[in-house]
């Protein structure tokens, strides 16, 4: 099993906290690509992914996920294609729809319904991996029109493409085009654009077989990843959201540092051999390194 650490927090030193994971042994690391929440500011998500590239020179390096409603496809692949060359070819290219409408409609944007959302994904997809094959692109859909004769830098390989996908269109459209899928195992916990902690106590077991029974339909040999969403440790947070949760499938992702690696562990049997974990402190990190990677 591989393991992603993945940075939320602006007010660290992106440098430092990436050399700390890369000395516990996290496998990837990777930046959310988020603006802000109600309860924090998030990094930049390219000039974060570049200064893990300089701290460092073992773990790969994703984004998680560069979000499609913030980020043309075209700029996403020409940052991918920068990134894998300044990394020495350790990046991944991870792109997400997106999600969060608070932040979206915040920031001036639109926030486009779950359809529409859907059908930009799955085109922006097809224009990025064009671009990282070829270095170029013509595409005309209905959500871009796309003429991009040359875009560079030019790296072999290309970064592979990984795509979070949860719902029946994206798996179906998108999963065959792509170098890993992360099951996104919580997206009945993020309808409405927010995140409903609660609702994580209604994720059966049976959804991840499920889900990755669709991807398997569509593509049967891909590597398959998933977020989880969780928190380590005995504080009064994690404690509250353990006893919320109870002894629910997601519940196992909160509370002690064995608890969770064992939850994450067992994981394996659903075909699982990435997991990303989305925690609501860093010091989840801390305390699962040594069980996760014996160090």
């Amino acid at each position: 099993m591989e393991y992603v650490a993945t940075l939320l927090n602006c007010d660290v030193d992106p440098a430092a906290w990436a050399r700390r994971r890369e000395d516990e042994g996290w496998d990837v690391l990777g930046c959310a690509d988020h603006l802000f929440s109600p309860r924090r500011a998030y990094p930049h998500l390219w000039v974060t992914l570049a200064t893990f590239a300089a701290a460092t020179s073992r773990p790969m390096l994703t984004s998680s996920f560069a979000n499609n409603l913030l980020r043309t496809p075209v700029e996403f692949a020409q940052a991918a294609l920068q990134m894998q060359a300044v990394s020495s070819g350790r990046f991944e290219a991870g792109l997400g729809a997106g999600w969060d409408e608070t932040e979206i409609i915040g920031a001036g944007l639109e926030y486009p319904a779950a359809g529409p959302r859907a059908g930009r994904y799955a085109e922006a997809i097809q224009i990025v991996r064009q671009l990282l094959e070829t270095g170029a692109c013509q595409f005309t859909g209905e959500f871009y029109d796309v003429d991009i004769p040359t875009l560079g830098p030019r790296v072999d390989p290309r970064p592979p493409i990984v795509a979070s996908l949860g719902g029946p269109r994206t798996i179906r459209e998108i999963a065959p085009l792509v170098d890993r899928v992360e099951i996104k195992l919580v997206s009945t916990a993020t309808k409405g654009g927010v995140l409903d902690v609660a609702a994580l106590g209604s994720i059966p077991r049976r959804n991840i077989d499920e889900l990755v029974a669709k991807v398997r339909d569509v593509n049967p040999t891909v590597p398959l990843g998933v977020m989880v969403i969780c928190n380590v440790g005995a504080d009064e947070r994690t404690n509250a959201i353990e006893d919320l949760l109870g002894d629910s499938f997601m519940g196992g992702f909160f509370g002690s540092p064995e608890k969770v690696a064992g939850s994450l562990a067992d994981l394996a049997e659903a075909g699982i051999s990435r997991i990303q974990l989305s925690p609501f402190s860093d010091m989840s990190l801390d305390l699962l390194a040594p069980r996760l990677f014996g160090r």
